[in-house]
């Protein structure tokens, strides 16, 4: 089976720390593949952005579509996740719609620690309520950081932000709400004691399944 992660954002840093992320789940029967978009901002922080990045990311997929089995959208925006799935065949998943699942069967109510601050608390508000996840939202909570400096936050930083969402907003699992967070949620779950989930490898379980589901439909 192939995979394609798409990194919706131009930024290396990102790119690279979703294929480092990636690489332990690849084995001879899975291959897994990162690319990012062009012509698309560092980094996806208001609704233009969003935009720029979702008809960049379905114009690469549509192009691309023979070449994989299924493909993620490497962004907690999901840009472009509905409109892909209008434009091909192909099981299209995102990083939010992944985690938000996975925090759903993990516990009663999840909070989502992202990049940035207090003022886009309003976009994932609307991301969540396009979900119908209001209810399970406990909180929502920031580092106070760019997309690309938040790669490099120390775990114990993140770790304290996590103590609050549990102590606090009486979360059951948190969501590490952006891709420069990915490949810390395996060792933050085991020091907090509750799932903390950075959308890797739900998104993958995710892809893998529609693969397989749409398989046997056939």
């Amino acid at each position: 089976m192939r995979i394609l992660l798409v990194n919706p954002n131009s930024s290396a840093i990102v790119t690279e720390t979703l294929r480092a992320a990636i690489t332990p789940l690849q084995t001879e029967k899975l291959q897994i593949d990162v690319v990012h978009c062009s012509n698309v901002p560092k980094a996806i922080v208001t609704s233009h952005d969003e935009m720029k990045a979702g008809l960049s990311v379905t114009d690469l997929l549509i192009r691309e579509e023979p070449n994989f089995d299924a493909a993620i959208i490497g962004c907690f925006a999901d840009p472009g996740l509905r409109a892909a799935r209008e434009l091909i065949r192909k099981p299209v998943v995102g990083l939010y719609e992944s985690s938000a699942i996975f925090a759903r069967l993990s516990g009663r109510r999840y909070s989502i620690i992202a990049s940035g601050n207090e003022s886009d608390i309003s976009p994932w508000i609307g991301s969540v309520r396009d979900l119908g996840d209001t209810e399970n939202l406990a909180s929502i909570r920031y580092i106070n950081s760019t997309v690309e400096d938040s790669v490099t936050a120390s775990d114990e930083r993140i770790y304290r932000i996590i103590d609050q969402c549990r102590k606090q907003d009486g979360a059951d699992a948190v969501i590490l709400g952006c891709a420069a967070f990915a490949g810390k949620g395996k060792r933050l779950s085991e020091a907090a004691g509750i799932p903390v989930i950075d959308g890797i490898c739900e998104s993958v379980q995710m892809a893998e399944m529609m693969v397989s589901y749409r398989r046997k439909q056939q």
